[in-house]
């Protein structure tokens, strides 16, 4: 069995067990037994549900168990916080339920090379860690997991990492319980080496400003927002807004993007659909290649140096320095 990664795939529930406080582990199967495509740690995929009006939302998952498993493994925290597609895939979650899911699909890759790497985990955003942990152990690379969570009773796979075969390098933190300071994570011997992080904004930006102090170039920090604050407004002021125009490279069909919408809105407006998830540039789920013209990258998702190339842009937030953008589309 084979999926695109920008196919629509149905699957099942084939196991559904609560985790910790509030975090639901989802083993998904085929419909028809067939093993599900594999993928490489840092991967997701996007599963359809429902907010608590009823509308259809599409909700990322990191995939956390085992790469060459013919199912896969998500983590669903039900944030009571949030727009209510969580809590509704966490509530109607039992084996034999089906889901629409599209994917997998990696944005958060780990490197190549032979350098050492820190893991730095902030609550449920373990979920992509843990495969790279388990990735990183069995190539016999040098790494460490530093995991922050509010307690014990919140932190996921905790016994799973407790009991794992590179327990040594497994360092847990309790926000109810002497906590580790963020400051204490880096060593002098980081400098040289990749730094992976996954959690809430405002965690990931101390966990960055602490590696910035470790001499740690930012050219080697990879991080992966788990979730977004539904309350940011889409349309990102940054100098204004102006209209442009979008060509798809298919059918050279035009389509116009004004002021006051997002591409992404204009696309869907003309019948064009586009991935979505957060649709504030954290998440990339949206990004898409860019065959001409110059965009205004307002996410927060890709490095510096992929910005630079001006090959991709996400249109849920960034807009266009051209007139015209023309998309693989």
């Amino acid at each position: 069995m084979s999926a695109a990664s920008t196919d629509v795939l149905d699957v099942v529930i084939a196991q559904a067990r609560a985790e910790a406080s509030h975090i639901t582990v989802l083993d998904l199967a085929s419909l028809d037994g067939a093993p599900l495509p594999r993928w490489e740690p840092g991967a997701h995929i996007d599963v359809k549900t429902r907010d608590r009006f009823g509308n259809s939302v599409v909700r990322q998952y990191s995939l956390c168990g085992e790469s060459n498993a013919a199912t896969w493994r998500i983590a669903v925290l039900a944030d009571v916080n949030g727009r209510g597609g969580s809590e509704q895939l966490c509530a109607e979650a039992r084996r034999g339920v089906r889901l629409s899911v599209r994917g997998p699909r990696n944005h958060f890759q780990l490197p190549s090379d032979e350098r050492p790497v820190v893991l730095v985990a902030g609550g449920i955003g373990i979920t992509p860690l843990l495969a790279m942990a388990n990735s990183l152990h069995a190539q016999g690379r040098a790494f460490r997991l530093h995991y922050f969570a509010r307690s014990r009773a919140s932190m996921g796979f905790h016994d799973q990492l407790q009991t794992s075969p590179y327990r040594p390098h497994v360092h847990l933190s309790f926000d109810d319980d002497t906590p580790a300071p963020i400051g204490s994570i880096f060593a002098p011997q980081d400098a040289d080496g990749w730094v992976y992080i996954c959690g809430p904004d405002g965690f990931m930006k101390a966990v960055v400003a602490s590696a910035h102090d470790a001499g740690i170039s930012e050219m080697r920090i990879r991080k992966e927002l788990f979730s977004a604050n539904p309350e940011v407004p889409a349309v990102q002021e940054a100098g204004g807004n102006r209209a442009f125009s979008i060509r798809l490279r298919s059918s050279g069909r035009v389509v116009e993007v004004p002021a006051d919408k997002t591409a992404v809105h204009a696309l869907a407006d003309a019948g064009v659909e586009i991935v979505v998830s957060c649709e504030q540039g954290h998440c990339g789920s949206c990004l898409t290649r860019v065959i001409e013209g110059m965009p205004d990258h307002r996410d927060q998702f890709m490095l510096p140096e992929e910005r630079d190339r001006n090959d991709c842009f996400t249109p849920c937030c960034s807009r266009a320095l051209s007139e015209t953008l023309v998309l693989d589309l």
